[in-house]
């Protein structure tokens, strides 16, 4: 995605390498984590496992998603549904909070 893109982008993106080096991110994921060197330091220490299995999965042609709590800017950690997709030995990563995947359930 170019620059203006990820300016309007409306979820936290995080473009990503093999070892989880961020290369780029959306403007809602600036704004919402404490953008690190790589994206392992955003993960729960009890979530680790599942980070590693979404995000070593490089092989993959297909999205693959799981729940993952992530640290925000205050420190807390809160819950996501985190999509990624590979694209060569680079993924895109998706993260929407899941309260507000609740909300919008409730909404509809």
């Amino acid at each position: 995605m170019n620059e203006k893109t990820l300016e309007f982008f409306p979820l936290p993106y995080f473009k990503i390498n093999v070892t989880g080096e961020i290369l780029n991110c959306s403007k809602q994921a600036n704004d919402l984590f404490n953008k690190e060197l790589d994206i392992w330091r955003l993960f729960h220490i009890n979530d680790r496992q599942k980070a590693i299995e979404l995000i070593s999965r490089t092989t993959r042609t297909e999205p693959l998603t799981k729940e993952l709590r992530l640290k925000t800017l205050n420190g807390s950690f809160l819950s996501f549904t985190c999509t990624i997709n590979w694209e060569n030995d680079i993924a895109h990563l998706i993260c929407v909070e899941k309260a507000s995947l609740s909300e919008c359930k409730l909404e509809s």
